[in-house]
């Protein structure tokens, strides 16, 4: 006899859950008339996730952003979702047409929303990077949606006018030392004075200290107001690139700028973020079949939704159990593991 839903659903709010299957999903958006498309990848043993918009430059891509990042492997290690969005593909494919966010930032929205209705995603953690023209939109994140993104970190990009920020905001600016230095310098004193930052900042050349071969020269400024951060980063040598020839890695650095900062707290986020506890058994989706490891054949297993509905009951063969038609969005895995209840969370992209 099947479970009642609200005896899956008690099950479900006592168990401790983690995502094993990496995932790497295209979805495509309309809003308000404009099409986009974006590509985001789920890390294996997520638990409410952060969440990371990664925009690309003019005449960029998705595709190609989340290749030139490399931000994927740091997803993987620090289990953060790690979203690519693409320009509008009305028009001319590649170029952001609107700088200002009135068509960009609904897009970017509806694709929060998305990933909060799938993963249960961490709200208060949701950051934004760019290069170039994506630099110029994460400056929009920081100046007019700071109830959303908790901190910024614009690469070659430069700052709009008149900014009127909710709260204060943590912006990490990077950009190549060949590139038009002065206006960079501005968009630092805008922050400066935006977050009412101290006067005096920590200069680390080369940054970090420990490679003194590195090209990076790091300028801090910081605390400022209500426990915010701006630090610049100038790379010598460099023109208008995403840094990828440096000896440090521009994601690493990134996240561990954006992982300080919370919108619940103006102290360091990762001092709350606890490891999931590691279960003996692990479920990942590919294609109609969900794979399982750590358990014995002829397992009973039942896969429920969300919302505690069953979905369909099965026996494990081979570690295996095929599956059909079931639509995109995040599943409880329950069955006996050494006479112990066990759930597991897997993802159908």
């Amino acid at each position: 006899m099947n479970p009642r839903p609200s005896v899956i659903s008690l099950i479900i709010f006592l168990f401790c859950f983690s995502v094993f299957a990496q995932n790497k999903v295209t979805k495509t958006f309309t809003v308000n008339g404009t099409t986009h498309s974006c590509n985001w990848y789920v890390p294996a043993g997520i638990n409410k996730p952060p969440v990371v918009f990664f925009i690309h430059g003019a005449n960029g891509s998705g595709n190609e952003f989340e290749n030139t990042t490399k931000a994927n492997p740091v997803a993987d290690k620090e289990k953060f979702i790690a979203v690519y969005p693409a320009a509008s593909s009305n028009g001319n494919a590649g170029i952001w047409a609107d700088m200002s966010g009135t068509s960009n930032f609904p897009f970017f929205l509806a694709v929060l929303d998305t990933l909060d209705k799938r993963y249960q995603i961490d709200r208060n953690r949701v950051y934004m990077t760019g290069f170039s023209q994506g630099g110029f939109i994460s400056f929009v994140a920081g100046c007019k949606y700071s109830d959303i993104f908790s901190a910024i970190a614009p690469v070659s990009g430069h700052a709009g006018s008149g900014c009127n920020l909710k709260r204060p905001v943590s912006v990490f600016l990077t950009f190549g030392a060949q590139e038009d230095k002065a206006a960079f310098v501005r968009d630092l004193d805008t922050w400066l004075q935006l977050d009412s930052c101290p006067p005096t900042p920590t200069i680390t050349r080369p940054y970090p200290s420990s490679k003194p071969s590195s090209r990076v020269t790091r300028v801090a400024y910081g605390p400022c107001a209500q426990g915010t951060y701006v630090i610049m980063d100038s790379i010598s040598g460099q023109g208008h690139q995403w840094p990828s020839t440096t000896n440090i890695n521009q994601a690493e650095e990134t996240w561990a700028f954006f992982k300080q900062f919370s919108l619940k707290s103006s102290t360091s986020a990762h001092k709350m973020i606890q490891t999931p506890a590691q279960q003996p058994v692990s479920a990942s989706y590919v294609s109609g079949v969900i794979h399982l490891q750590g358990i014995k054949d002829k397992t009973r297993i039942q896969v429920v939704d969300t919302r505690g509905r069953l979905v369909t009951t099965a026996v494990a063969a081979n570690q295996k159990v095929t599956v059909d038609n079931m639509p995109g969005g995040m599943y409880m895995l329950l069955m006996k593991v050494n006479t112990k209840p066990v759930s597991i969370k897997f993802v159908v992209p």
